[in-house]
């Protein structure tokens, strides 16, 4: 999946994902912002992880281990300084 916001692109795969490995890639972070962000929430609105990641010459290229999220389409919410990127995923066993 793929969000654009600004300038900065975000993309998570792989998604539908198997709930093992979720890779975040974000470009164009701006130069004063050192880590970012990365909230999942459930459809009814309650947060099922949380996670800073750091910010590496204007770029995040991470994984994020899922394999504790059940099944199901979740909103992940990446704040970075002032901008907020949501995306859908689907944890899929």
């Amino acid at each position: 999946s793929l969000a654009t916001q600004g300038d900065g692109t975000l993309t998570l795969y792989p998604n539908p994902n198997n709930s093992e490995q979720l890779f975040i890639s974000l470009t164009e972070v701006g130069a004063d912002v050192n880590t970012v962000s990365v909230d999942i929430y459930d459809l009814m609105g309650k947060r099922v992880t949380a996670r800073t990641i750091a910010v590496a010459d204007g770029f995040v290229n991470s994984a994020m281990d899922v394999h504790a999220i059940a099944s199901g389409m979740y909103m992940v919410n990446i704040t970075v300084g002032e901008k907020t990127y949501t995306e859908r995923l689907v944890i899929q066993r």
